[in-house]
């Protein structure tokens, strides 16, 4: 539940924020990195005899070339491929730094790799073109920049993790520090490394890159007689990056001799979010509450993949624990005892999970465990002058096949959060299905008290105690209940809600939580409020303003069988009211990105607006700002152009106001207010899901059709001007030239969303559809592709975790074949009398490659791209 709950928070925000993206532009700090060419991330080309390949360095903010600076080399995973030059900046070591670049005291090289069909864990080897291009920029830019040549770091995740241990080898005396994450590589390297300072990661939860594979690096030089650090971070996956650069490596980084790794070997712990994430200490006061807006559906096809994921999510320690001691009494040949079993602990195996929405109001779960050990320290028996002490008795419960532990609960809303009311539990052990062991070893007191009998007595009391026994399993449900309860809250995806915010401007404060919850025969409907924080906290509005209108109630969610989430984009309304009414939205117009707006303080454009401006000379300067004067509106769009399917939505601004000053001259010292330009525009918007990849999908918002815009001009109240006319139209004119220039830089947005990862399996998202008053985006299992692209047939077989083989298919030549599975594949086939077995991860492709000559092909992972 854990895992299904932060895809869900990443999944929310991802949606949101694409849905609302449209009206402003990036961030002001974005547009200023981009007039930024010394310092910073800058953008630069190496050129070869291959071409021009685009790379990023950042520069530390305060760069002095008198000074030497320390380098690392980073090598960027799989994902970020390509030749745009940007991609490498956008995981792994690129986000940390953006989090601190005032700071940031690195000189960091970034290049890209620009593989294709090559292996992915050797796009970054030493004797790969990526490896040796990314040295040939590595050495330019040590030749550009003022660098400290004994502090050369090497640094990589995943793809980039092979690499760093493969660069390493290869030159081992030329760096001080090498960090590989989620990466392996040959151990006949070790030797080569054993000098070298190396501090190595990964994720103990990884499954793209196993943790052996860095393990046996690491032994292997302690074997050659190195000293590698290495933390293998527990609950963390194959992202190990997030938690591994932090300010403990980057001090051992500058530093190696250090035992600073000893000591502090990471700055958060991997259920924690990083620092600088972390919420401000200002208090969250609220003072809008805006129900219904986020809705959630997850149909029964969802939750059944949700279950076949549960055991490869739960901790493994969960089906483990103690029972208070039990006593019986029995009678035997006419004397009465009394029975006391101590010390009883259990330990199982959970093997297969099921979760359905069944009725009104009621969920059941269904736990299948299995391999469960009832282990029974002592006992004790006693009666008039007899007694007797037994030692440990084992009791195997589901040695054959699953048991099925079922419970049903009715999930409620109370105090903002869900919560599972227990109504009733099943558990019956089969006959055939357990079985018990003697006692180790009895020891008796009383004529006629056997050692035989007392053990055989024991055993058949046990056996007929089987009721007693699923008694007890059943106590634990209420535990278990508890137990999800706690793992069912959305704190992760209130604290990303505060992060939607699109407009370039003052960002409020949000926490989402659930409102609502209807359980049906075909799954759960779940509805969200949104909550969100005064502006000034000092100074809140003396009564909380609650809105319902803009979303869906609970009752009203469609009722699909798959996941999905929706979204009102309607409660930009009120959330843009609040900043109108704190005078906090409005930005410069040179700072929206693609200076199509900077007509509007170019002197010769504005003395044809205002002739009045001629007076001024060619010393003229004019500054103007965007303000948003009235809120945001969304509304019903016209018929879309492109599909009889999708419906555009349309983005309205009733009124929005450029506000112009003016210098006469550059030796003035203030602005002089000049003009305003009260305008309202509005444009549709249509959604629509497009591929990056096979296995990337992403939200595109299209600009519909052209923008109308509509407004008046006048003087500001203290300017007199000798020239008091104004050229209405050119101004309209020249507005709607700037948003038209703007929107044809291309859509609104388009951003990636993620698939929904499941355990090992995962949910992709499908299709995108505007319902009024929501944004509906509906999550499905991906396909599993299969492609031959040798010249010869290929037969193989498949299996999911929980059925037999399949097949087995016959592949022809140029041809493909697809499954649809939410959770991983074994792949088996037979070559030269060997059998290849292969685990194929939902939602990704494969083909069947020739490899050296041998026609009978050989299965890879394609290049997503």
């Amino acid at each position: 539940m854990q895992t299904l709950r932060t895809r869900f928070s990443f999944a929310f925000r991802s949606t949101l924020v694409l849905l609302t993206l449209v009206l402003l532009p990036a961030p002001a700090d974005l547009q200023a990195q981009k007039k930024t060419t010394e310092t910073g991330f800058v953008n630069k080309v190496f050129k070869d005899d291959q071409g021009e390949h685009r790379y990023v360095v950042f520069v530390p903010k305060n760069y002095n070339p008198e000074k030497k600076y320390p380098v690392i080399l980073f090598l960027h995973g799989a994902g970020e491929r390509g030749d745009d030059g940007l991609k490498p900046i956008q995981v792994g070591l690129g986000p940390v730094i953006k989090q601190q670049a005032d700071t940031f005291p690195f000189l960091v090289v970034f290049p890209q790799a620009e593989i294709r069909k090559e292996s992915l864990l050797a796009g970054w080897l030493a004797d790969s073109p990526g490896g040796k291009r990314a040295l040939q920029i590595f050495n330019n830019v040590m030749k550009d920049y003022s660098i400290n040549a004994d502090q050369q770091i090497l640094t990589g995740w995943s793809m980039g993790g092979y690499g760093a241990w493969s660069l390493a080898a290869a030159d081992p005396k030329r760096w001080s520090a090498v960090v590989p994450l989620a990466g392996g590589g040959k151990a006949d390297w070790a030797s080569k490394l054993k000098e070298v300072p190396i501090w190595a990661f990964q994720g103990a939860d990884d499954r793209v890159v196993l943790p052996g594979e860095t393990k046996n690096m690491v032994d292997a030089i302690k074997q050659a007689g190195g000293n590698p650090r290495f933390t293998e971070v527990p609950d963390v996956g194959h992202d190990v990056w997030k938690v591994a650069y932090t300010k403990p490596l980057f001090d051992w980084m500058l530093n190696p001799s250090t035992d600073v790794a000893n000591t502090a070997p990471l700055l958060v712990k991997p259920d924690q979010k990083r620092p600088a994430e972390v919420d401000a200490d200002t208090p969250f006061v609220p003072a809008l509450v805006i129900d219904n807006a986020v809705s959630v559906r997850l149909g029964n096809r969802f939750l059944k993949t949700l279950a076949d994921a549960v055991p490869s999510m739960v901790p493994a320690d969960m089906l483990e624990g103690g029972i208070n001691d039990i006593y019986d009494s029995t009678v035997a040949q006419g004397r009465s005892f009394s029975v006391q079993f101590s010390g009883i602990s259990y330990q199982g195996e959970l093997a297969r999970a099921a979760v359905e929405a069944y009725a009104a109001d009621t969920l059941n779960i269904q736990l299948g465990i299995q391999n469960v050990d009832l282990y029974i320290r002592s006992t004790y028996v006693n009666g008039n002058r007899h007694a007797a002490v037994a030692g440990p008795i084992s009791v195997s419960i589901g040695y054959q096949e699953p048991v099925w532990l079922s419970f049903d609960v009715r999930p409620y809303i109370k105090d903002n959060r869900i919560k599972l009311q227990l109504l009733r539990s099943r558990f019956n052990i089969p006959q055939n299905n357990w079985y018990v062991s003697g006692p180790a070893g009895v020891s008796t007191r009383g004529i006629g008290m056997t050692s035989e009998k007392v053990s055989s007595g024991l055993v058949s009391g046990i056996y007929g105690s089987k009721g007693r026994i699923e008694d007890e399993v059943k106590a634990i449900v209420p535990g278990l209940v508890e137990e999800l309860e706690k793992q069912m809250n959305f704190d992760e995806a209130s604290q990303i809600v505060d992060a939607i915010w699109p407009l370039p401007v003052y960002q409020p404060r949000m926490q989402l939580a659930p409102r609502q919850v209807l359980t049906d025969k075909q799954g759960i409907s779940l509805s969200f409020g949104l909550t969100v924080a005064a502006v000034d906290s000092a100074a809140p509005p003396a009564q909380i303003q609650r809105l319902n209108s803009f979303g869906r109630s609970v009752n009203d969610i469609p009722k699909v069988t798959d996941l999905q989430i929706g979204v009102a984009p309607g409660m930009l309304k009120p959330l843009t009211e609040m900043l109108v009414q704190a005078d906090v939205a409005r930005i410069p117009v040179q700072d929206i990105p693609g200076h199509s707006f900077d007509t509007l303080v170019d002197p010769k454009t504005m003395q044809q607006v205002f002739p009045d401006l001629k007076q001024y000379g060619d010393d003229l300067k004019i500054w103007a700002e965007l303000v948003l004067t009235r809120p945001i509106q969304v509304e019903d769009g016209g018929k879309s152009k492109k599909s009889d399917v999708n419906n555009p939505f349309r983005f309205e601004v009733p009124q929005a106001a450029i506000s112009m000053a003016i210098k006469k001259s550059a030796s003035d010292k203030k602005w002089l207010p000049y003009a305003e330009f009260t305008l309202s525009l509005g444009q549709d918007v249509e959604a629509e899901i497009v591929d990056r990849s096979y296995s990337k999908r992403a939200l595109k918002l299209d600009w519909e059709g052209g923008a109308k815009v509509g407004g008046t001009a006048r003087f500001a109240p203290d300017y007199k001007p000798q020239d008091s006319s104004i050229d209405q139209q050119k101004l309209r004119d020249l507005v709607q030239s700037a948003w038209g220039g703007w929107t044809k830089q291309g859509p609104a947005s388009v951003a990636e969303i993620p698939d929904i990862e499941l355990g090992f399996g995962r949910y992709r998202i499908n299709k995108v559809d505007w319902s009024n008053p929501q944004l509906l985006a509906t999550f499905t299992v991906p396909e599993l592709k299969l492609t031959n692209d040798t010249k010869v047939e290929m037969e193989y077989e498949l299996k999911s975790p929980y059925s037999d083989w399949g097949g087995p298919y016959k592949l022809k030549p140029g041809e493909s074949h697809t499954f649809d599975t939410a959770t991983p594949l074994l792949y088996r086939r037979k070559v030269n009398n060997q059998t290849q077995l292969f685990t194929l991860a939902a939602g990704s492709h494969f083909e069947f490659l020739p490899e050296n000559g041998n026609e009978s092909g050989t299965l890879f992972e394609a290049a997503d791209n």
